[in-house]
Formats: C-alpha cells, sequence, structure tokens
C-alpha cells in the first residue's frame, strides 16, 4: 500500500506540475486572446484541480477509516474530482471544434465576429454533459455513481460506468468523428497533436478501468495536452512574426475549414501596397518596407480582430471576414481603404501608400481557398487602379480567374476539341482544311481562342495544346478520310512561344513520324505579327520543318506590319491574305488596290495565295480574276467539328 501510495503522489505531482508549466507558458507567450485559447486553459485548469483532489485522495486514503475530518476530506476531493473531470471530455469537443474551424468565434466587440453551431445529439450539445453533472451533484443522496461502504471504503456503482464513463466516451468518439473528418484541412502537425492527445487520453482511461491502483487516466491526459501546447496553441507554424499576422500556410487552412464547415465568409484582399513616390520620392526608397506593412497590419487590427489578418504575399494582406453581411464587411473595406488616403507616421517620415482593396465572398465567387490567393497573386488590367476594385472590374478578375482554372484542367476533362474549316481551290475543289482549338468547358461553356489562348500561354500550357492539336490532326489524318477526298494537307497553328524553344522542329517530327503520318500532309501556320518579332530565328525553324517535309504558311498577311522582304524570304509556302484586305476591297478604290497588289506581290515572290473571309459569289469571282490560289471562308462553311467536317466534305 505504501508502494501504491507514493506512485500516486508522483503521479499527482507530476501532473500538476506539468500543468502548471503548460498554464505559465501559455500566459507567458500571451496565447490567451481567442476562446480556443480560453479552452485550452480551462482545461489546464481542469486537470490541475484533478491532480490537487488526487493527492488529497491519496493522503486520506488510509487515513480516512479513523479520522471523521480525514474521511471528509477523502469525500470532498473525490466529489470535486469527478465533478471537474467530467467537464474536461466537452470541453475537448469544443476546443476540437475551435481547432479544425467548425466554431469561429472572436470576442473583441465590434470587430468580426462569427459563429457555427454544431450538434451531435439532440438540440444541445450540453445536454450529455449537464445530465453527468446532475448526477454528480445528487450523488451524495442517490449514490448512483460512487458511495461508501459501513467501513469507510470507496465503491464504484452502475452510475460512474454510465454517466461518467459512458457519456465521457460518447464526448470522446463524438470528437474523434469530428477529428477525422477534417483531416484533409488541418496541417501534419495539428493531425499529429490531437491523434496522440486521442491515444493518450484513451491508454489512460483503459489503464485505469482495468488497473484501478494505477491512476494515471490524468497523467495521459496532461501529457497529451502538452503537445497539443507544442502544436496548435504555439502557432509557430501559423504566423509571420515579422507582420504580426497569419501566413499563408494558415490562411489556406482556415478557409478551407470554412468551406468544408459551411461557415460563410468573406475574404478583403489588400494587395499591391506602395509608396506614393510622387511626393517623397527620395525619403521613400530608403523606408523599411517590412516596417510599413506592419504598421499596415496593426492599423488593420484595430478595425478587424488580429486573429482574422493574414500575410498572402510580398505587401498583401487577406481578411477573413465570418458571418458578415454585405454591408459591413463593405463598411469595413471602405474604412480601411479610407486609411490610405492620409499619411502614415513611421518614425519621423510621413508616407503616402497606396493599395488595391477586393473584397470576395467566399464560396459565391471563389470555391476554394485557392482561388482567392489568386485574387491576391494574379496581374491585374493596367486600367485599374489604387482603391477598391469596382464590381465590373473584379468580374473581369474573376472571368479570368475561371478561364485559367478550366484552361489547366481542360486536358484531363476533354474540355478540348479540334475544329476543321475547309479550304479550297480557285475552281471550288476541295483543297485542304485549318485546324482551330476549341474549348467548351463543362462549368463555363464555351470558350473562344482569343481568349482561352493567351491564358494558356502565361500559365505555360500552350506547349500541351499546341502538342493536343498535332496529334489529333495527325490521327485524323491516319484514318485516310482526308486524303480520300482530295485534301492536300491540314494546317496546323504554331505559338511563338514554341517555336523559340530548342528542339521544336525535331519533337514535332517525333511526334508527327510516331503516329505514322506523311509529313507533306502537314501544314504550319505562323501569324505575320508574330514573324516580325524574330524574322532570324523564324527562318532556322522554317526552314528545319520544310527540310523534313513539311510545309509552311504564313497567316494573317496585311495585319503585322512587317517587313515585306523579310517575310517573304521565310520560305513559306502558302501567304494567307488576311479577310479585311477582302472586305475593304468592296469599300474603296485603295481598298480594291491594295488586293490586287497582295496578291500580284504574293505571287511575284513566288508563293501561293490563299484569301481568308470569303463570304459571297461576287468575291469569288473577283479573286478568281486576280488569280487567288486558294480561298477559306464561310460562304463555303464555318469551322466545324471531326464529325460535322467529315459529313461536309464526303457530300460535296
Amino acid at each position: 500500500m505504501i508502494v501504491y501510495t507514493s506512485f500516486g503522489y508522483g503521479i499527482a505531482l507530476a501532473v500538476l506540475c506539468i500543468c502548471l508549466t503548460n498554464l505559465l507558458f501559455t500566459l507567458l507567450d500571451g496565447h490567451t486572446g481567442k476562446i480556443q485559447n480560453k479552452l485550452y486553459i480551462t482545461i489546464l485548469v481542469l486537470i490541475g484541480i484533478n491532480a490537487v483532489c488526487e493527492l488529497v485522495n491519496v493522503s486520506t486514503d488510509e487515513a480516512s477509516a479513523a479520522s471523521d475530518s480525514v474521511f471528509l476530506a477523502s469525500r470532498l476531493s473525490k466529489f470535486f474530482y469527478f465533478f471537474t473531470h467530467n467537464l474536461v471530455p466537452p470541453v475537448l469537443y469544443y476546443y476540437l471544434s475551435f481547432v479544425i474551424g467548425r466554431f469561429v468565434v472572436t470576442d473583441t466587440p465590434g470587430k468580426s465576429q462569427g459563429f457555427r453551431r454544431y450538434s451531435f445529439i439532440g438540440r444541445s450539445p450540453f445536454i450529455l454533459a449537464l445530465i453527468t453533472e446532475l448526477m454528480i451533484i445528487l450523488n451524495p443522496i442517490t449514490h448512483w455513481c460512487w458511495y461508501y461502504s459501513e467501513d469507510r471504503m470507496f465503491h464504484r456503482s452502475w452510475g460512474e460506468y454510465i454517466f461518467i464513463y459512458g457519456f465521457s466516451a460518447i464526448w470522446v468518439v463524438a470528437g474523434f468523428i469530428m477529428f477525422m473528418r477534417s483531416w484533409s484541412i488541418l496541417s501534419k502537425g495539428r493531425k499529429r497533436s490531437i491523434a496522440i492527445c486521442f491515444f493518450l487520453a484513451c491508454s489512460g482511461i483503459v489503464i485505469q478501468l482495468i488497473f484501478k491502483q494505477y491512476r494515471v487516466e490524468i497523467l495521459m491526459e496532461a501529457l497529451g495536452f502538452t503537445g497539443v501546447l507544442l502544436f496548435i496553441e504555439n502557432e509557430d507554424d501559423r504566423r509571420n512574426v515579422e507582420l504580426d499576422a497569419y501566413n499563408s500556410a494558415a490562411f489556406i487552412l482556415d478557409v478551407r475549414a470554412a468551406i468544408r464547415h459551411h461557415i460563410p465568409v468573406k475574404v478583403l484582399v489588400i494587395r499591391s501596397i506602395d509608396f506614393d513616390r510622387n511626393s517623397n520620392s527620395v525619403v521613400s526608397v530608403k523606408i523599411d518596407r517590412d516596417a510599413a506593412c506592419r504598421m499596415v497590419s496593426d492599423y488593420i487590427a484595430t478595425v478587424v480582430d488580429k486573429y482574422c489578418i493574414y500575410t498572402v504575399g510580398n505587401r498583401r494582406f487577406a481578411v477573413i471576414l465570418y458571418n458578415t453581411t454585405e454591408k459591413e464587411a463593405v463598411e469595413i473595406e471602405e474604412k480601411i481603404c479610407s486609411r490610405f488616403k492620409s499619411a502614415w507616421r513611421l518614425g519621423n517620415i510621413n508616407l503616402n501608400l497606396s493599395a488595391k482593396f477586393l473584397l470576395i465572398d467566399v464560396p459565391e465567387l471563389a470555391e476554394s481557398a485557392e482561388e482567392v490567393l489568386y485574387f491576391a497573386e494574379c496581374l491585374l488590367p493596367k486600367d485599374i487602379g489604387s482603391g477598391i476594385v469596382d464590381s465590373k472590374s473584379l468580374d473581369r478578375i474573376i472571368r479570368r480567374a475561371a478561364v485559367e482554372k478550366a484552361v489547366t484542367s481542360g486536358l484531363d476533362e476533354n474540355s478540348f476539341e479540334v475544329y476543321y474549316q475547309p479550304t479550297y481551290n480557285i475552281d471550288r475543289t476541295l483543297h485542304g482544311a485549318e485546324a482551330l482549338l476549341r474549348m467548351n468547358d463543362k462549368t463555363m461553356g464555351m470558350i473562344y481562342p482569343d481568349e482561352f489562348i493567351p491564358v494558356a500561354e502565361q500559365l505555360g500550357v500552350i506547349d500541351n495544346l499546341d502538342e493536343f492539336v498535332l496529334k489529333e490532326v495527325c490521327r485524323f489524318i491516319d484514318t485516310g478520310i482526308p486524303q480520300m477526298n482530295g485534301m492536300e494537307c491540314i494546317n496546323v497553328n504554331l505559338s511563338v512561344l514554341e517555336c523559340v524553344k530548342d528542339g521544336f522542329a525535331d519533337n514535332i517530327k517525333r511526334i508527327v513520324d510516331s503516329l505514322g503520318v506523311r509529313r507533306e500532309m502537314i501544314n504550319f501556320e505562323i501569324t505575320e505579327s508574330v514573324a516580325a518579332e524574330d524574322y532570324g530565328h523564324l527562318s532556322d525553324v522554317i526552314e528545319q520543318l520544310k527540310s523534313q517535309g513539311f510545309q509552311f504558311s504564313i497567316d494573317d498577311y496585311g495585319t503585322g506590319y512587317s517587313n515585306i522582304t523579310s517575310m517573304f524570304s521565310l520560305g513559306a509556302d502558302i501567304i494567307k491574305i488576311d479577310k479585311s484586305i477582302l472586305w475593304n476591297s468592296a469599300k474603296s478604290e485603295e481598298g480594291m488596290e491594295l488586293l490586287k497588289v497582295s496578291v500580284d506581290m504574293v505571287h511575284k515572290m513566288k508563293k501561293k495565295a490563299l484569301c481568308e473571309g470569303v463570304e459571297t459569289e461576287e468575291q469569288i469571282e473577283l479573286l478568281s480574276d486576280l488569280g487567288c490560289d486558294y480561298l477559306q471562308g464561310y460562304y463555303f462553311s464555318k469551322p466545324l467539328s471531326e464529325k460535322e467536317f467529315i459529313a461536309l466534305i464526303e457530300k460535296k
């Protein structure tokens, strides 16, 4: 018995020391502002009280039979032990609710606040705790949970297993299920910490149930919550210490949690914070930009709760507004924006700062944290100045974000399709076709090339799209249908970004040869405006392609204002005269003369001329008189899907 008593003393003292140490560290480190912090402190206090009660229990176990006062102290310590320890599971459940983002509460008056209520039994999640506490309070009368025999020995009763251990198990299981459902929105440190805490707490309960003499339950709990202190309450991995705000990783996790738990939020993005060099250009260059941003962060914390402020890039902030109405969010945005209209005092210097403000509704305008970050990082149109970004400009940015998302996943989701627009000889017999990429996103519908091509180039996926088109064309040629219908070639457009890459021509040859297609069936096109950028490099590329058997065309002749001699020296087989030249020929004598000169010049350079934009019989007769070689336009057909194109050429 002396061994067990000494062991019990050691356990209780260890628990008390652990709780006091964790509590002291929490208070000194200032982790007391959030409801989550307060719940953690509550758990430490409860377990600390349990440790004190356990010290009294161990001290009075042997002497209670001989002394009424000692027996009373023993009874009171056990009563308070059960009363306080029974509160640990429900407090832990609510603590986890804040950690995973199911509850979001800031208790600073007048600042952004949000609260999302959940329950796993009945209408009130407090019902289990209230029932158990009531059973403990009434136990001196009912003796349902524990009782004392005539020799003053402590005995467990049926109520302890049902109301104390049973109901506590429900809290623990509910908390564990909630934790597992939120697994994907937790950081690695939080996952490990919570999992270990559950393991230690459950292990302590099992050990104490089986071996009643080893009172290790509260020790295991104290150890588990020490890990919680290190990996959750500490928050070093979530904070940008220099700016006293949360970092981008914390922002992503918190927005994901809000979306996962259906908590409506609005995110105020404050980006492009910069110095107004017009008023203080000499001094502003020497200013510590981090100090200026810290000053901005400190001001934002006077408008909204500091736990809602995040740094999301260089001189960029995001503020999460939980359960805030549109009116309230706009008022916050306008208040912060108005502060930038006045000078900022940094040391002895007055600074004029500028910024752009975007208010994003989640999940209406952005369905993920990554989409919200896009608004903080994306290139804004040049015509968007400082201040609040208006709804029209925001719609443009949102559209751009949606297009980027669609382009990124387009190949995987089969959003892209190759269309074909036929080209004809001047005698109206089929000559070939131009392959045109089309995009039909399942969410956005049809997206036109002039919108998705620049996005694909900026995202660096244009190579993938060009390769997709080339492979689709080769597959179509390999069916033999084009050849059987008299087609000489299919035109494939090239991206300038692809052409300038090393090994481009060899890669083209590899793709075409791997699909077993005759190279002369492929006619590559490049626009005149693109050709004007680098004649020397393009000349090398064209020479390599032509030496391998491919054909080559210059597209949109007449729109690039290029050096005529250099362009014609590129070695193209066909020059495609832009439709604007044909259409302007009917408007003026000058326009007609330009068309005649263009066709004549192409022929004098010993090239073939193809005129785009043919829409009328009169235009065909005119081009025939001028000796144009090939025709293309809506008179014959608009761009068609492969199935429709096959039906067209086989019918004719």
